[in-house]
């Protein structure tokens, strides 16, 4: 452990006058390690970055289990598990098929395919994490085909670190991985909560735990002979269930997710080598698959699954980049002499290019997705939209809202109250269920123009935003339409723009919550109200929304 010391004090260096710079200038920090990588490439040796890599992708690999929740993806599920699959025989087969052109024997042609087919829930997850954090559905999307994607790819590095590629060692290795995985299955159902108990209401015992499961698992993966990082998804899993403290215990990871974020990236960019012409040849074909073919069977499959096709394409985005397990893969391949150089090289190279393409796909998503609609047929299943969707078209004066939580909820069931006609927009899966209980409801995406004409907003009384998403609102403003419009903006400064564009009253729940608490406290200091008071009713309000949830 000591011989790792020097490699890492190095990388926090140097990664850290890079980042002093890059910050300032407003560049990502993952091009920046890579680049870092690239840099130190000459002072670290192979073996030493081997291990390095490994460490950092299984403790990464582990937070990504943790934040992982299943529970979440029930409405797109079968959608991404179809687009997964696709993605693992369209594009798996292709490029498998490619090897056994270029002459690659079959071994090296899986690793070859893996590299083309699988994507990266690391580099995918810190890219969409607005998304995902928001709940938006193509957040989802990429979390779920990524999930789906991962179990395969576990079954795969199982199976390709096998001693022996016979019936009985290939058995022997999935057996094991089988065991771990149903150890942790175990613990999420029936132990962690007892663990949580035991520690109190002391996040720093929670964070031990959790600590002590990662090395726990990470043990029993190395006693059987399999990749460390099957043990730590397999940790990641055994805490994925919800508890009352899992927020702290997240934030606590955080600092450790940028630590080995750091050395995992590094690694990466200090295996890169100058390429042989085969291994540019190689690279050439996986880095057009990836960035160019991928993504388009991902739009086409989410289209004829009925999604618009702005969710389909920032989706895409999300997914076109190398995996780390293709990764670890190819590294496990390499310490075992499995992996031609050529076929090395060209995935680590891509690897670290498609980190990079693909923060700029989605740091330029927008621009990317318009693009796109220009150049490509890109054209929703409508009939599978339409099929989710209820409107009248003789409408007029009614109001249309845009986003179905609470308070979408809450103003839809206000306007019935009132005997106003609504239609609700909503294109969250989940969401979209529960506004069918209105007569006029639409399955689509509020950036889409279709979605406004079906809901006839020329004639509209009133649109209600009440999603913060600035693409939504900016479309909105762009209606031509008689109707107020109200919009939402987690920013003061933004609803200020808002207001000036057009909008008629935007909502900030910031500014909302603070008048609200100004009030109370108004009521509690002139004795209108008791505290005891405010608190029933801010329990009961409480007990509401959880039900809500």
């Amino acid at each position: 452990m000591v011989e790792l010391l020097t490699p890492l004090a190095a990388i926090f260096i140097v990664a850290a006058i890079f980042l002093v710079f890059a910050t300032r200038l407003g560049i990502p920090a993952v091009p920046i390690y890579i680049i870092v990588g690239v840099i130190l490439a000459p002072f670290i040796p192979q073996g030493t970055t081997l291990e390095l890599a490994q460490w950092g992708v299984a403790f990464l690999v582990f937070t990504f289990g943790v934040e992982v929740e299943p529970g979440r993806f029930r409405a797109v599920a079968r959608d991404s598990e179809h687009v997964a699959a696709l993605q693992v025989l369209l594009i798996g087969s292709l490029v498998f098929g490619l090897g056994l052109v270029f002459e690659l024997d079959t071994l090296n042609a899986i690793y070859f395919a893996s590299a083309a087919a699988l994507s990266s829930s690391l580099v995918g997850r810190e890219l969409a994490v607005h998304d995902i954090r928001r709940n938006l559905i193509q957040g989802r999307l990429i979390s779920s085909i990524h999930f789906a994607q991962d179990l395969f790819a576990v079954v795969l590095i199982l199976v390709l670190s096998a001693d022996l590629f016979t019936p009985d060692g290939i058995a022997l290795k999935l057996g094991y991985g089988v065991v771990i995985l149903l150890v942790a299955a175990l613990v999420r159902v029936y132990l962690f909560d007892i663990l949580v108990s035991l520690s109190g209401e002391s996040d720093e015992l929670i964070i031990l735990t959790g600590v002590a499961l990662l090395l726990g698992f990470i043990s029993l993966a190395e006693l059987t002979g399999i990749s460390i990082v099957v043990g730590a998804f397999a940790a990641g899993l055994a805490i994925t269930r919800e508890f009352p403290d899992k927020l702290a215990f997240e934030a606590g990871l955080e600092s450790f997710d940028d630590f080995f974020a750091a050395v995992f990236f590094v690694t990466v960019g200090s295996l890169i080598t100058v390429p042989t012409p085969r291994a540019l040849l190689f690279a050439g074909v996986l880095l057009f698959v990836i960035v160019v073919l991928k993504p388009l069977v991902t739009i086409y499959a989410l289209l004829y699954q009925g999604y618009e096709t702005r969710t389909a394409s920032l989706t895409s985005f999300g997914l076109d980049q190398v995996s780390e397990f293709a990764l670890i893969i190819a590294i496990q391949a390499l310490i075992l002499e499995r992996i031609q150089p050529d076929v090395f090289e060209a995935i680590i190279l891509v690897a670290a290019l498609t980190m990079i393409t693909s923060t700029a796909t989605r740091q330029y998503s927008e621009p990317l997705y318009r693009v796109l609609m220009r150049v490509l047929p890109l054209e929703s299943t409508h009939s599978k939209l339409n099929s989710r969707s209820s409107v009248d078209s003789s409408l007029k004066d009614h109001v249309i809202i845009v986003g179905y939580g609470r308070l979408g909820t809450l103003a839809a069931q206000t306007c019935e109250d009132e005997d106003q006609p609504v239609i609700v927009v909503e294109h969250d899966p989940d969401r979209h269920e529960l506004a069918t209980t209105h007569e006029n409801h639409i399955f689509g995406d509020a950036v889409s123009s279709e979605t406004w004409e079906r809901a006839n907003a020329d004639e509209a009384q009133l649109i209600l935003s009440t999603v913060s998403d600035r693409q939504v609102s900016s479309q909105i403003l762009g209606l031509k339409t008689e109707a107020d419009v109200i919009l939402r903006s987690d920013r003061v400064d933004e609803a200020g723009e808002m207001l000036e564009a057009g909008a008629d009253y935007v909502i900030v729940p910031d500014f909302l919550a603070s008048e609200q608490l100004l009030e109370k406290i108004r009521m509690v200091l002139t004795e209108d109200a008791s505290l005891e008071e405010l608190r029933s009713r801010n329990k009961r309000r409480l007990h509401e929304d959880l039900e809500f949830r």
